[in-house]
């Protein structure tokens, strides 16, 4: 028993170790060799967020009375950046990493996650300089109304992303093109998941057909449950969102068990 024991402790302290690894690689591959390269990474998103805040706010009128129009806009541009980019990350992972799947103790799952954590870390960081700025400087009020309903929606997104991620990087072992479409996939959901604009205002004969998009469900419930009084949509639940999380979750894994060693034997 004792053998069993740290027998599976061990392995379970490499697979730590071997993300650990997997993750100072990407932060070296993301950050470069210069000085400045951690805050370029940083930098890049916040100043895309930064630019669209401005075209926005400051050049279009404001829609809402009841929220800022400033937090209603980065609590939709910084779920669907995160979702974005978890899945273009893992779509393009097994590519970058097969000279290490050489090594026995790195798999094709290492580099999933390990991506998936850095990009969640990025984000999370530039939402918190965002919201540090505008409660600071801007006097809005950046409370959040449920964090752990935030939190939870902020989890799913990210589960979603990484289900899809592996789907789209399974898909593109096979078909190259992959890549291009979920490219062209992720500009149309950019306009379809209200992140420019409130849901209330869509009439209900076209918002019944964007509701079929699960994006759009996590992007409102993390804005529901980030202010206080926001109006809720009728339609928007978090029962469809989770469903087809799992059901991605499910295929995900079970074509990437079918998979793995042919992912790792292209190294």
């Amino acid at each position: 028993m004792i053998k069993t024991s740290n027998k599976r402790f061990s392995a379970f302290d490499q697979f730590i170790s071997v993300l650990f690894a997997l993750f100072l690689r990407e932060l070296k591959t993301r950050f470069g060799e210069k000085r400045f390269g951690a805050f370029f990474v940083i930098a890049e998103p916040l100043l895309h967020v930064m630019f669209l805040l401005f075209i926005f706010v400051f050049i279009r009128s404001r829609m809402m009375p009841q929220v800022s129009f400033e937090l209603f806009l980065i609590t939709g541009l910084i779920p669907f950046f995160i979702f974005k980019n978890i899945v273009m990350g893992l779509m393009s992972s097994i590519d970058a990493n097969k000279a290490l799947f050489a090594y026995r103790p790195v798999k094709p799952i290492d580099t999933y996650i390990t991506r998936t954590i850095l990009e969640v870390i990025i984000y999370m960081v530039v939402f918190s300089v965002i919201i540090f700025a505008f409660g600071f400087f801007g006097g809005l009020d950046v409370s959040i109304a449920r964090p752990l309903e935030v939190l939870g929606v902020f989890c799913l997104i990210v589960l979603m992303g990484f289900s899809f991620g592996i789907i789209a990087s399974l898909l593109a072992q096979v078909f190259p093109i992959t890549k291009m479409i979920v490219g062209i996939v992720m500009s149309v959901l950019y306009f379809l998941s209200g992140i420019m604009y409130p849901l209330w205002i869509i009439p209900s004969n076209y918002l019944s057909h964007l509701q079929w998009n699960p994006l759009l469900h996590l992007v409102e419930l993390f804005r529901e449950n980030f202010f206080s009084h926001y109006p809720k949509v009728e339609g928007i639940d978090l029962f469809y969102p989770l469903i087809i999380t799992a059901f991605a979750l499910a295929i995900s894994l079970y074509f990437y068990r079918y998979r793995r060693l042919a992912l790792a034997a292209k190294s």
